[in-house]
C-alpha cells in the first residue's frame, strides 16, 4: 500500500465508521489512524520490519497476504502478543509459495482438528453483482479465453498456482499404482544427501523405472541439524544403509559443504563392511547452474514423477512450488527462502548422472 492516508478514507467514508469517530471528524484525513467514541483505533500501515515490531491490537488484517515480505511479516507476527481477542485476518490472491499458503495450510489443518470452519473463499462467479449483466458475463468468459489457464485459476478460481508456472509438469501425486510397483521391484535404491546446519540436513531416495521413463519416491527424511562438532554416529548409522548392498548415494560437495563431507568419509573409513559401496560426492555452483540442468533432465526426457502427497508431504509440497525465477534474464530456477527444507535438493541429487551412470565411461570431443 503506498498510500496508507488516502485509502483510509476511502474505508471510513464509504461505512458507517464515519458516524463513530471522535469529533473533530475531519482530522483524520490528514492521518493513518483515527480514534472512535466507544473506544478503540482502526490504523493503517505499510507493513516494514520496523513498523511491524511496535504496534499492539487485537485484530490484525493482512490484506493481499501473498505479497509479504518474509521479514516484515515475521516481525509483525507479535502484533497481537497480549490481546485477549488475538484475531487475524489473512485476505489474498492465492499464490503457491508464499506466506499466504502456508497460513492457509495451517488453518486447513486447523479446521480438522477443532471441526470450525476457518477458510472462506468465494470464485468470481458466484458473485452475484459482478456478472448479473450479459456484458460483465461476456466479459468473464473473455477472461478465461484470453488469459494463460493458471492466472485465470489464481485470479478468478481461487486456486493455489505458481505466477511463472511450475517448472515440473508430469508429477502424479496419488499412491503408486501396482504395474509401477512391479516394475521397480528389483531396482537400486538411489538417494541423495544435501546439507545445511540451519534448516536441517536432508536425504531423499528414489528408484527409476527400466525405461527411465518414470521416476519414484521412495522416501524423504530429515538428517538433523547442526555443524560437524554437532554431527554423531547415531546420524551416520541412518546414512550408511543407503550407498551399501547395492544401494548408491550422491552427497553434497564443496564450498561450505566441505567439513560435512571430510566427517562423511572418516566415519565410511571406520566401517567395517567389506562389501561393494557407492558413495559420491557432487559439487554444485552457487549460480544454480547444476541444479537447473538436473531439472532440465527431468522436463528434457518426459520423466513421469511419482511422490506421493500423503506420505511425502514436504517433498511434494517443494516440487509444486519450485517454479523459474520472474526476473532472471535467462532460464532459472527461483531460490528457496533460507528457512526452507532442502528436500528438493536431496531429490535432485539423487537423480544425480553419478548415480543414474555408475557404469559408463564418458568420454569428451575437443576441438
Amino acid at each position: 500500500m503506498t498510500q496508507p492516508k488516502k485509502y483510509l478514507r476511502r474505508i471510513i467514508d464509504g461505512s458507517f465508521l464515519l458516524q463513530c469517530i471522535k469529533r473533530p471528524y475531519r482530522e483524520f484525513y490528514a492521518k493513518e489512524s483515527v480514534e472512535f467514541e466507544g473506544g478503540g483505533t482502526l490504523q493503517i500501515l505499510n507493513l516494514t520490519e520496523s513498523k511491524g515490531r511496535s504496534p499492539r491490537c487485537d485484530v490484525v488484517l493482512y490484506d493481499e497476504e501473498s505479497e509479504a515480505e518474509e521479514d516484515a511479516y515475521m516481525a509483525a507476527e507479535s502484533i497481537l502478543d497480549g490481546s485477549d481477542i488475538g484475531l487475524t485476518i489473512h485476505a489474498s490472491t492465492p499464490v503457491k509459495g508464499s506466506k499466504f499458503e502456508d497460513n492457509h495450510t495451517t488453518l486447513r489443518l486447523r479446521e480438522v482438528t477443532t471441526g470450525h470452519e476457518l477458510i472462506f473463499s468465494r470464485e468470481y462467479d458466484e458473485i452475484t453483482f459482478l456478472i448479473d449483466t450479459p456484458a460483465k458475463r461476456a466479459k468473464y468468459e473473455e477472461k478465461k479465453r484470453v488469459w494463460p489457464p493458471w492466472y485465470f485459476r489464481q485470479e478468478l478460481q481461487c486456486k493455489f498456482e505458481l505466477r511463472s508456472g511450475a517448472v515440473f509438469r508430469n508429477v502424479v501425486y496419488t499412491p503408486v499404482p501396482d504395474w509401477l510397483w512391479a516394475a521397480i521391484e528389483h531396482q537400486p535404491l538411489l538417494s541423495g544427501i544435501d546439507w545445511n546446519p540451519v534448516s536441517g540436513h536432508w536425504l531423499c531416495s528414489i528408484k527409476w523405472s527400466p525405461d527411465m521413463k518414470n521416476v519414484v519416491v521412495m522416501e524423504e527424511r530429515p538428517l538433523g541439524f547442526g555443524y560437524t562438532h554437532e554431527l554423531s554416529m547415531e546420524m551416520y548409522n541412518l546414512i550408511r544403509p543407503y550407498y551399501m548392498r547395492g544401494n548408491k548415494l550422491v552427497c553434497e560437495d564443496g564450498g561450505t559443504n566441505d567439513a560435512f563431507v571430510k566427517w562423511l568419509k572418516e566415519m565410511d573409513a571406520n566401517n567395517p563392511w567389506s562389501g561393494e559401496r557407492s558413495l559420491k560426492y557432487e559439487e554444485w555452483d552457487t549460480a544454480g547452474v547444476n541444479k537447473l540442468n538436473a531439472a532440465q533432465f527431468i522436463m528434457q526426457n518426459g520423466i513421469v514423477i511419482w511422490v506421493d502427497e500423503v506420505m511425502f508431504e514436504v517433498l511434494s509440497k517443494m516440487i509444486k512450488d519450485l517454479h523459474w525465477d520472474p526476473d532472471a534474464t535467462e532460464p532459472k530456477l527461483a531460490k528457496d527462502k533460507a528457512t526452507s527444507p532442502h528436500a528438493l535438493d536431496g531429490f535432485l541429487h539423487a537423480i544425480s548422472k553419478l548415480n543414474r551412470m555408475d557404469n559408463v565411461i564418458e568420454v569428451s570431443r575437443f576441438y
